[in-house]
């Protein structure tokens, strides 16, 4: 009699696992393509001199320039800064020579200054604007997405994930040639978003800029790729 008890208390918890296990487990993808609205461009100013003092006022005073020149090209103080600042001494030789004799030591300085833009459509002129106010190299050009916007091209990536994983399920359900009639466990991974990279040649930015009217700079956006993972379980 005491086995029968048992037995009819172990039928709720048998039948509950056997409805726990007519499960189908699904992995879903999706991805959402748009235009950045965010561009990160570096640029950098090098100053070489013998007299440590005379590099680092030379460099100060074209960083200056360069910074005044973005800001005139609309780059509002908040979104500048240093990310960069060395000095270093070396001696001229037959590899790496300069305007000075062989066996010079001189002293480079180097300032690099970071500057963001939500208004990805005048990368150009921002590089021309730095360019033509002293700064010799541009060390890094990035597009991106402003926050607000990752959020938005995250959202439209999940739910494109999701519709992929019930698609997976009703292709299982009807094959098995059963109904499904519930969600259980949803996982969604870390979602991820593409930064595109780009280089720029300062040389040929200048050589544009030779003789007669200056050639703006252009410079093509793209476009990045926010992707995201979720893996679900459907009940039958």
């Amino acid at each position: 009699m005491l086995f029968a008890v048992f037995a009819l208390l172990a039928l709720p918890a048998a039948a509950e696992n056997s409805q726990t296990d007519r499960v189908i487990f699904t992995s879903g993808y999706g991805e959402s393509v748009t235009t950045p609205d965010k561009v990160m461009i570096s640029f950098a100013v090098e100053t070489t001199d013998p007299d440590a003092k005379i590099a680092q006022q030379q460099n100060a005073e074209r960083i200056a320039a360069v910074v005044a020149a973005l800001k005139s090209a609309g780059i509002a103080e908040n979104d500048l800064k240093t990310i960069g600042y060395s000095i270093y001494s070396y001696t001229l030789s037959q590899y790496n020579p300069g305007k000075w004799p062989n066996g010079t030591e001189v002293y480079e300085v180097r300032n690099t200054i970071q500057m963001t833009s939500y208004d990805v459509s005048k990368a150009g002129e921002y590089i021309d604007a730095a360019v033509g106010a002293g700064a010799n190299s541009v060390s890094s050009l990035q597009f991106g997405l402003s926050d607000a916007k990752q959020v938005a091209e995250r959202n439209k990536a999940l739910v494109a994930a999701v519709i992929a994983a019930r698609a997976d399920a009703n292709s299982v359900a009807s094959a098995l040639g059963v109904n499904i009639v519930s969600t259980g466990t949803v996982s969604v991974d870390q979602s991820r978003y593409s930064i595109s990279y780009n280089s720029v040649d300062t040389a040929m930015v200048k050589a544009d800029s030779v003789g007669g009217a200056a050639v703006p700079t252009t410079i093509q956006s793209g476009e990045l790729r926010t992707t995201a993972t979720v893996s679900v379980v459907y009940t039958y």
